[in-house]
């Protein structure tokens, strides 16, 4: 029999996780809802393998067993349902989860692929940019096992980068944004369990209304693939073609994993002893083509006027001031950005769980076209704050991160004059993302205190111009000290105390100018006659 990821048989537990004491176990899916020891969390050795299975699990769970409407999905988030239940809703997809064997398999090309060359399995994972295996020399020989070789396909096909001709990016293009609602006790003496986080994620089935219906227009691999050459009849994918459930199946790349060349040992991923150890894959490319404004339910987007609505992707670490288009929407001159669909209906919904605090937990790929430069993750706070004070709260938020980039750029342009004179072509070139990292980091501690403070009372007129007075002493200060700091590290030579000085004013000019004491709420002294 094929091994089956869903493991309704009993064959194969699979999936590694913790349970609340702390000990790690490996389980089919349908016992997420264990109450005796429950599972509290995801436990795989790689950042991207946990963000990956985190999707596929939400993504089964929308599939077999979204809930009919938000009573029924409180209802199921309060009394989680007994792993029987979840068994038998996932029984109905059980053909699509097969990994090996000669039908249809997970994540895989509906064609064999024989005649295509066999890659080394390490070309699956993203870091190694195809084939670079500097610290994992022996992988391609010791191999991976099969559980690993599944959890390192589905995060390849959600994270697909650009990988040279016809080899397709992701659903949301090549290392996306996600975010997720997760949720922690307010007392901090018990973990959130794994149902909970996967649950804060999925939507009414509403959500994915359509006309298409059979399971192939779900999981693409069940059916011949939908290749995109430019002669093809299904050069893209779009929402309308296929059931918009397939955002959690999206596969990009034609792959499949050789399990005819297999060998036994420890996998090189885990150390575990292994029967069966998958040591290559084939592929082809021009697999599915996904184009259009899909609006995956877990990732934010933007919209630039006149364009398409796109997936956000990070860029550099993941800090407060993307708060603005993760935690609430923003119009930036000419580009709207709005949280993703479960963060949007978390705050509509006003979800007041008794004894549960929640954060927002954005990762991935910051992506140098096919070469990762870095996995970045990153949580931000929620609140879950009355209709009537949220649109207060959110404008007084979005002013104190702008003043934030105001300030942070003047920083910045008055290093530059300090630095180099008029018309020195050093000036352009001068990269000052340490300045730019440096700010938001240090700056992030101050930033959360004072919303803690804003939540309470963001319709008193006292307590917000005090928040503001606050948050613009403290960019007042950082901004001078980093200016003090920097400023004279040129050579002894280079430094002119006269330029420095002149701008050491304009930078404090700035810091009281008019435009910023508007934005920030602060009085503005009348000019005498």
């Amino acid at each position: 029999m094929p091994l089956n990821l869903l493991d309704l048989d009993q064959r194969w537990s699979w999936l590694p996780v913790f349970r609340i004491d702390d000990t790690p176990d490996l389980i089919p899916p349908w016992q997420l809802t264990e109450t005796d020891n429950p599972v509290v969390a995801l436990d795989t050795p790689r950042p991207d393998f946990n963000g990956a299975l985190v999707q596929f699990l939400i993504g089964l769970l929308q599939t077999a067993f979204a809930p009919q409407d938000e009573d029924e999905w409180l209802e199921r988030f309060h009394y989680p349902p007994s792993p029987d239940a979840l068994k038998a809703a996932f029984a109905r997809y059980q053909d699509a989860f097969n990994l090996d064997g000669d039908g249809p398999r997970f994540m895989q090309d509906y064609d064999p692929l024989s005649a295509q060359k066999p890659l080394p399995i390490t070309a699956l994972l993203i870091d190694t940019a195809g084939s670079a295996t500097h610290f994992i020399k022996n992988l391609p020989q010791q191999g991976i096992s099969p559980a690993w070789a599944a959890i390192a396909l589905y995060t390849l096909q959600t994270n697909a980068p650009a990988g040279g001709v016809g080899h397709r990016t992701s659903l949301r293009g090549g290392g996306p944004l996600t975010t997720l609602v997760v949720a922690a006790p307010k007392d901090g003496k018990r973990p959130a369990t794994l149902w909970q986080t996967l649950w804060l994620n999925v939507l009414a089935a509403s959500h994915f209304n359509s006309e298409h219906q059979r399971p192939e227009d779900i999981f693409p691999w069940l059916a011949p693939t939908r290749t995109s050459e430019k002669s093809s009849k299904t050069e893209i994918t779009t929402r309308l073609q296929v059931n918009p459930l397939q955002m959690f199946w999206g596969m990009p790349r034609r792959i499949r994993l050789d399990f005819d060349s297999v060998g036994n040992g420890e996998c090189g991923l885990s150390g575990a002893p292994c029967e069966t150890l998958v040591r290559q894959y084939r592929c082809k490319n021009y697999g599915v083509n996904y184009n259009g404004a899909w609006l995956h339910t877990l990732s934010p987007h933007s919209h630039e006027t006149g364009g398409d609505i796109l997936p956000m992707h990070p860029k550099g670490a993941i800090n407060y001031r993307h708060w603005l288009g993760l935690v609430q929407k923003n119009t930036d001159k000419k580009i709207q950005r709005a949280p993703a669909a479960t963060t949007q209906r978390f705050l509509h919904e006003q979800l007041h769980l008794e004894g549960l605090r929640f954060r927002l937990w954005a990762f991935g790929y910051d992506m140098d076209n096919m070469k990762p430069r870095c996995w970045y993750e990153a949580t931000f706070p929620l609140y879950a704050l009355p209709e009537t004070t949220r649109g207060l709260f959110e404008a007084i938020v979005k002013n104190l991160i702008d003043a934030a980039g105001l300030l942070l750029g003047n920083l910045k342009s008055c290093l530059k004059d300090a630095w180099f004179s008029d018309g020195d072509k050093r000036r352009t070139g001068a990269d000052l993302g340490f300045i730019d990292a440096a700010f938001w980091s240090d700056t992030e501690n101050a930033f959360y205190r004072l919303l803690e403070q804003l939540k309470t009372a963001p319709g008193d007129d006292e307590s917000r111009q005090k928040i503001y007075l606050d948050w613009h002493g403290t960019l007042n200060r950082y901004t001078l000290e980093q200016f003090d700091r920097y400023a004279n590290t040129a050579q002894i030579a280079e430094q002119n105390p006269r330029r420095i000085a002149a701008a050491r004013k304009n930078l404090m000019r700035f810091n009281y100018k008019k435009d910023i004491k508007l934005l920030l709420d602060i009085p503005i002294k009348p000019v005498k006659a």
